[in-house]
């Protein structure tokens, strides 16, 4: 009955989805707590790259984009020196911690939100309630995120940690020995000429919301 309810919701803001704006521009100076940003995009896919066939998602979050400085646009330089600092690692956890971590990730947007998840390999579908966002489902790789699933997600040193949204949350267990510094990745990703792209947003809401 859950998974029914759930792929029902799925389908219909799915739907709702082609109606909304879900390309997020990348501009100087952008702020990666307010908004998905093609930056903090192409970190994720930097740790899902490392991961490839092991990993079902990825995220970082927009404190840790923030203390790296002013977001890079289109065709700038990343700093190097501090993205070195930037470590990632694979864990493993349940769909209701993760959902519980998405749910305090958009509960702000379009405010500022250090706790804000910049995402890659999952959709999540959002509605406004008052002053805040609800999260009402998930997907990954068009399944909805089941609360006693396990899934693998590769992430900062930070969130598997228990930093950020993921504060408090029993069920994070961290798979690899070694973190791994996100600087290489990001070098091979944009090598020899590649560009840093607009950020496609991980959350939806419904048209008007």
């Amino acid at each position: 009955m859950l998974v029914r309810l759930i792929i029902k919701l799925l389908s219909v803001f799915a739907a709702l989805s082609l109606l909304a704006p879900t390309v997020v521009a990348d501009g100087p100076g952008e702020d990666p707590t307010v908004q998905e940003t093609g930056w903090g995009q192409l970190c994720v896919r930097g740790m899902l790259k490392f991961f490839e066939g092991k990993v079902d998602m990825g995220m970082v979050s927009a404190g840790e984009l923030s203390a790296l400085g002013t977001t890079p646009k289109v065709g700038e330089t990343p700093d190097w020196d501090k993205l070195r600092d930037l470590e990632f690692v694979l864990v493993k956890l349940t769909g209701a911690d993760l959902l519980t971590a998405l749910g305090r990730s958009a509960k702000y947007m379009p405010r500022k939100n250090a706790n804000l998840l910049h995402l890659q390999g999952l959709t999540v579908l959002c509605t406004k309630t008052g002053e805040t966002n609800v999260v009402v489902a998930a997907s990954v790789n068009n399944e909805p995120i089941l609360p006693d699933q396990v899934y693998k997600v590769a992430m900062t040193k930070f969130l598997a940690e228990g930093g950020g949204p993921f504060v408090g949350l029993k069920s994070l267990e961290v798979v690899t020995k070694t973190p791994h510094s996100l600087a290489r990745q990001i070098r091979l990703l944009l090598f020899p000429r590649g560009r840093i792209a607009a950020a496609k947003s991980s959350y939806l809401f419904p048209e008007g919301e």
